[in-house]
């Protein structure tokens, strides 16, 4: 092992990530901060961390773990992210798709067996999300539509609104609940940020992992609203 980890943010990534004519590369915002990535696959599940409000931080390329091949040799093997939860839980994540892992299994499983070693040893656990994880379902199209409205300006009196009414009114959906709210179109429409950012921050819920419409189902109570 080559470097112990003790907190993300007094740590530097083990190696930088430049650009390649082979891959997708770039950066996601992230917590003030941008990650980069290597993949589409990885900048997708940056994506989903940035939208977790459980993630308190990731870093890339966050060690490089050494270990003893089948032949004898020392090699290293450096995981993609590592990332910080709020409970306290760390979690040592490789992002990589089904068919690299079938076509290259016979080389990573003894990273793979190193990484989980070594996760051990540091209090974490190690992982591997594939594309079914990522991209599966309807999570990530959801993830990448609420995103933005995070930053649109607030307006406590329409947010106050919204929550009240949708309490009184119970579950219903996006549409009946701005019909209620407001008697005029402009109204409705100057609100609809509004709500959409109420559900980025989940002071409004609904079923992420299910297609996000007008019509999709929504629910709060006035705690949570507050």
């Amino acid at each position: 092992m080559e470097q112990e980890i003790n907190g993300l943010t007094s740590m530097r990534p083990v190696r930088s990530i430049g650009t390649s004519r082979r891959s997708v590369t770039g950066r996601v915002a992230f917590g003030g901060k941008s990650i980069p990535f290597e993949s589409s696959l990885e900048r997708d599940f940056l994506v989903l961390l940035d939208f977790d409000l459980a993630v308190e931080d990731v870093l890339e390329q966050p060690c490089r773990i050494t270990f003893t091949d089948a032949n004898g040799r020392e090699r290293h093997y450096t995981p993609d992210f590592l990332v910080e939860y709020g409970d306290g839980e760390r979690v040592i994540f490789e992002v990589k798709y089904r068919a690299n892992l079938k076509d290259e299994w016979t080389s990573l499983k003894p990273r793979f067996r190193a990484a989980i070693r070594y996760a051990k040893q540091n209090g974490m656990r190690f992982s591997i999300a594939t594309e079914v994880e990522i991209r599966g379902g309807a999570y990530l199209a959801n993830a990448r539509f609420l995103r933005p409205y995070r930053d649109y300006k607030w307006t406590p009196a329409i947010d106050e609104h919204l929550i009240k009414t949708l309490v009184t009114l119970g579950e219903t959906t996006p549409e009946s609940l701005l019909a209620a709210a407001y008697w005029t179109l402009e109204n409705r429409i100057k609100a609809v940020s509004s709500l959409w950012r109420l559900v980025a921050t989940r002071r409004i819920h609904a079923d992420l992992y299910e297609p996000l419409t007008m019509a999709t189902p929504i629910w709060t109570t006035l705690e949570d609203g507050l």
